[in-house]
Parts: structure tokens; sequence; C-alpha cells
């Protein structure tokens, strides 16, 4: 279950990101819990999810580009220090009680800057961590500590907020940061041989074209992005859902909803790390986003607090294997030399599809309710798996790693 440990490198890449990870997800509960306390808007919530992960949209698939190029250790150190910046800022602006929408949309931004460019540099050196067949427990095995960390760090928030309040978690945020750019500037990466490089326009379109003709990577990333579009808002529109649904009056209530998503995530990696290196790892990605969908459209007829809970766990669970099956599907299938652009796609859509799916989701939540706009986005996804499952057969079928 933790053979991917074994690697030293590993162990400390994995360490560092699950205690980042505590950092954002308490920012991301108290950042969220903040805006809709100043705005009661459901809208407002996917607007600053957006414009936070703008800059993923626009510089993602250049932080691809330059990560095939470039030092990928330089790349991650750099943005984890703008990292600490933004989030430090937004901390000192909320504890003098200065801080304004445009504030957070600003920091956000730029934020989403680093992230758009550390992203792709964190997803392409996994395999060169670990051995080739200990890919799939290595990518599990991170799903497993960015849930955990999304369990740990809404609870924390819970726990912690009425003394500390957002101010607090903000510079909790900005702290781990710099944990995560230390710990990276110690890992042991290989060499990569020198190439002559094309330019960057031209790097971007080969990646493009490579990507959309690939019989595993078109369809994987089709899948992704329906699931990233219909289905991730869930988690950015939460606070609504808490409020206006549910009847929530307090950010426990919030965080306790969100570590319910987390432990079901973790059981998911815990439970796909388990199981070791499966051939149908395709397969296993789409009825699982099938199943995704179905719990989702749930939303529609669940109104409780407690059957909220199970269905936020299920999710979490299903989350999990579909995310992580996809992205060893595509880290095992990929060129090395298209690694990082391919990646890049992956970060634009996993990331910068969810707030664009934000703003649509919360708009219509506006509308019609928050549980309705979440079942709409259910059955979307429902029909954009049960094409992939039927018309994707290199996807769903055994895959073979493409030799380095």
């Amino acid at each position: 279950m933790l053979r991917a440990f074994r690697s030293r490198d590993y162990l400390l890449f994995w360490s560092g990101s699950l205690v980042s990870n505590v950092g954002l997800w308490m920012q991301q509960i108290a950042l969220g819990w903040l805006v809709y306390a100043m705005t009661r808007s459901a809208s407002l919530l996917g607007t600053v999810s957006f414009c936070g992960n703008m800059p993923i949209l626009v510089l993602g698939l250049l932080g691809g580009a330059i990560a095939d190029r470039a030092s990928r250790r330089a790349i991650m150190i750099g943005t984890q220090v703008a990292l600490f910046a933004s989030s430090g800022v937004l901390a000192l602006l909320t504890a003098t009680g200065c801080v304004a929408m445009w504030h957070i949309v600003v920091l956000a931004m730029l934020g989403g800057v680093a992230t758009a460019l550390y992203t792709p540099a964190m997803q392409a050196i996994i395999p060169a961590l670990v051995e080739p067949g200990d890919l799939l427990n290595a990518v599990s095995l991170n799903a497993v500590q960015f849930n955990t960390a999304r369990t740990v760090g809404p609870v924390l928030t819970a726990l912690t907020y009425g003394a500390i309040g957002a101010a607090g978690c903000f510079t909790a945020n900005a702290v781990t940061f710099l944990v995560l750019a230390a710990l990276v500037a110690r890992l042991r990466l290989p060499a990569r041989p020198l190439a002559a490089s094309p330019p960057v326009l031209l790097a971007l379109c080969d990646g493009l074209g490579y990507a959309r003709t690939h019989a595993v990577i078109g369809p994987a990333l089709f899948l992704a992005a329906a699931m990233s579009l219909f289905g991730f808002p869930y988690v950015i529109l939460l606070p609504a859902l808490a409020r206006e649904a549910l009847h929530l009056e307090s950010a426990a209530g919030l965080g306790y909803l969100m570590a319910a998503v987390g432990v079901g995530a973790v059981v998911g990696g815990l439970g796909l790390s388990a199981a070791g290196d499966l051939r149908r790892k395709g397969l296993l990605a789409t009825v699982s986003g099938l199943a995704f969908g179905l719990v989702l459209v749930a939303f529609a007829v669940v109104r409780t607090v407690g059957g909220t809970m199970v269905l936020l766990f299920t999710m979490g669970v299903l989350q999990t294997l579909c995310v992580a099956s996809l992205n060893t599907s595509i880290q095992v299938a990929v060129d090395e030399g298209m690694r990082g652009r391919v990646m890049s796609m992956w970060t634009v859509i996993l990331f910068g599809f969810a707030t664009v799916g934000g703003l649509v989701i919360g708009a219509l939540g506006d509308r019609i309710g928050m549980p309705l706009a979440l079942a709409a986005g259910g059955a979307l996804i429902v029909i954009a798996a049960t094409s992939v499952l039927f018309r994707a057969p290199s996807l769903v079928g055994a895959l073979r790693p493409v030799p380095a």
C-alpha cells in the first residue's frame, strides 16, 4: 500500500505537499466563509474562485512548455515563495480590517499565476521520484495526502476559526508554502537530457495536437473536463449550499461538510493504493465518473445535513478513484518529451475548468437553487462518462506504458 514511500525523495515531496495543502484548505474554508459573509452571493463565490484560477486557464499551457525546458525545481521553489507573499498580504489586510473584495480578487489572481507555473512542474516530476511500477501507487498516495489535507484543514478551521479568525487561517497557509519550498530544495531530481527546444508557441501547438489525437490521452482529458466543469464546482459552492439549503450558520458546519468529502477521498485513495498496479485504470476512472454524476444528481432530493454528508463522503471516494486513475492513465501513456505540456493541460482542466463551472453553476444556483443546479451538472457528467465508456476502447482497455 505504501510502496512509493520507499523513495526518500517521494516521501519528502509527499510530506511537504501534505503540510502545504492543509494550509491551503484552511484558507479556502476561511476565504469562502468570509466572502459569503461579505456578499451573501453564490455567484460571487464562483467569481472569486474564477479570478483565482483564471491565470491557470490563460497561462497553464505556457507553464507546461516552461516545465519541459527549464529547471522544475527552480519553478517549484519560486512559485511557493510567491504564494507565501500572496497569502501573507491577505492575512495582513484581513487582520487590520482593511480587506475589500478587490483585494481578494487581485491577490487570488496573483496566487493563480504562481499555481499555473507550479502545478505542471509538480505533476511532471512525480514519475522521476519513484520506480515505474510504483507510479499508480505514488499518484494514489498523492491523492491521499491531498484529501487528508482536505479533511484536516477544514476540521482545523472549524476548531480554530473562532479564536484566530480568517486572518489566522491565512497566516497559517502562508507559512506552509515555505515548508514545501524548503523540502523541494532537498529533492534529488535526475538530470534531463539536453535537446534543442522549439519556440514556445510551436511547442504548445505540438502538445495540443498530440493530446487531441492520442487514443488514451484525448478521451481521458475529455472526461476530466466534464467532471471539472459540471461536477467539481460543488466544492466551490459548498458555502452557499450550507447556508441556503441546510441553514448552517457557522464556519464550523461548513468545515465538517468539507471534511466529509476529505474522509471519503482518503478512503478512496487508500483503497486504490492497496489495489496495486491495476491494468484497466481507464475503465475504473470512467465507471467512477459515471457513479459520481449519479450521486451529484441525488442533491435534488436530499435536504438533511446527515444525508448531505453521506453524499459528500461518497463523492469524495468516487472523485479520487476517477481523478487518480485518469492521472495515472495519462502518465503511463504520455511520451516523456510531451509530459510537461500534457500535464499542463491536465492542470488547466482540473483547476481552470472548475472555476468556469463555478461561475455557471453558481449563477444557475442563484436562479433555481443550489441543489437543483448541482443535480443538473451531475446529469451532464453521466452523459459524458457514458460516451467515453462506449467510444474510447483504448482508454477503458488495458494500458501499456510508453517506452522511455
